[in-house]
């Protein structure tokens, strides 16, 4: 049996060799060898987001994400329970998936998981037509939106987080028709800059602004 930091480290020069093959198989390792230990939910997560994107294997990766979700880690169970409920509702077992998702959506301490689970939740809705249902949801992501950037403002290693956060809830406010506050939020974040947000996102945020 390989000790636990080995296998970490091995792991650690896989990412960096972008050898996804290799990866699969340590992560598999380490879950047989340390069951039980914190990086197994880690590499439980990582296994089921290979089985589902590279090999196709949807319900293996529910497997995976719902052993992983069960493990009760501070951040990567609610990212495995986020990924099971979006692969219910590919599933099409919408019951299930809102079920899992609001798990993530109202836990005790808002987070980004949890605005990414009530953002899934919102598009589920809005595609199955329920449109009352989705604005119900939007109005809760943007207060949650509001209470992770005020947090961040104290934080100055979080601005890149905020930037994000900023643009996501300055698309939720175009969507639920406040333009004014949708303006005002995108151009904090687009003063931000390039360095900070990234070039991807700062390219987004200039194009909503246009439209904003």
């Amino acid at each position: 049996m390989a000790e636990l930091k080995s296998l970490l480290e091995t792991i650690a020069g896989l990412e960096a060799l972008q050898d996804l093959d290799g990866l699969r198989a340590t992560r598999e390792q380490l879950l047989v060898e340390y069951p039980e230990s914190e990086s197994a939910v880690e590499a439980g997560y990582k296994v089921g987001l290979d089985l589902l994107f590279r090999a196709r294997q949807l319900d293996l990766a529910v497997e995976r994400f719902a052993a992983a979700a069960q493990s009760k880690h501070p951040f990567w169970s609610a990212a495995a329970r986020t990924s099971l409920g979006l692969c219910y509702y590919h599933q099409r077992r919408s019951q299930k998936a809102l079920f899992e998702l609001r798990k993530v959506a109202y836990a005790k301490h808002v987070s980004g998981h949890s605005v990414t689970a009530l953002a899934f939740i919102e598009n589920i809705f809005a595609t199955e037509g329920k449109q009352d249902d989705a604005a119900r949801v939007r109005k809760d992501r943007i207060a949650q939106l509001e209470q992770l950037i005020a947090k961040d403002r104290s934080n100055t290693a979080a601005i890149g987080e905020r930037g994000h956060y900023l643009y996501q809830l300055g698309l939720a406010l175009k969507d639920s028709r406040d333009p004014e506050r949708a303006h005002a939020v995108l151009q904090e974040a687009a003063g931000l800059g390039a360095v900070v947000l990234g070039a991807e996102l700062h390219r987004s945020v200039v194009d909503a602004l246009a439209y904003a």
